[in-house]
């Protein structure tokens, strides 16, 4: 079984994350071809070597411009997602992360699912980074995570 373990001494963005996948092997090709499958536009993709503080590092970023954040909910997230040329576990992890996120959101508001309204999540940048890193956690073969305290 294939783990994975992160050290998220300094917390853990869907950024970092997918820094980190592609530092471990995730080729940008592929990341990038496979974010393409989504039905969404309006980003571009950052995918560059850095050093900072003496440690080399993959940096990832989704840009999406000057336009304004578009604020969905759930069943806005699993169209886009459903809709997605994408392989099918691949569509289903992605998924089950939003429900996740969804489920604890509806907790803390006091309301259901389907009427949580995403504000950060729902935006393009919080989808590509969600199903990006479902992409390269299936990509290289990851079974189990462990983590660190965050």
């Amino acid at each position: 079984m294939r783990t994975l373990y992160l050290d998220c001494f300094a917390g853990i963005s869907g950024n970092m994350f997918l820094g980190a996948l592609l530092d471990l092997g995730l080729p940008a090709d592929i990341l990038r071809a496979e974010l393409a499958k989504l039905p969404v536009d309006g980003y571009d993709l950052i995918i560059e070597k850095v050093e900072k503080k003496g440690i080399s590092a993959t940096y990832f970023d989704v840009k999406t411009g000057l336009f304004p954040r578009r604020h969905r909910h759930l069943p806005d997230i699993e169209k886009i997602i459903a809709a997605a040329a994408l392989a099918d576990p691949v569509k289903a992890a992605a998924s089950k992360v939003f429900r996740r996120l969804a489920e604890a959101e509806a907790k803390v508001h006091g309301t259901t699912v389907d009427r949580v309204h995403f504000h950060e999540i729902g935006a393009i940048d919080t989808i590509v980074d969600i199903v990006g890193v479902v992409l390269g956690l299936n990509w290289l073969g990851v079974e189990r995570i462990h983590t660190s305290v965050l």
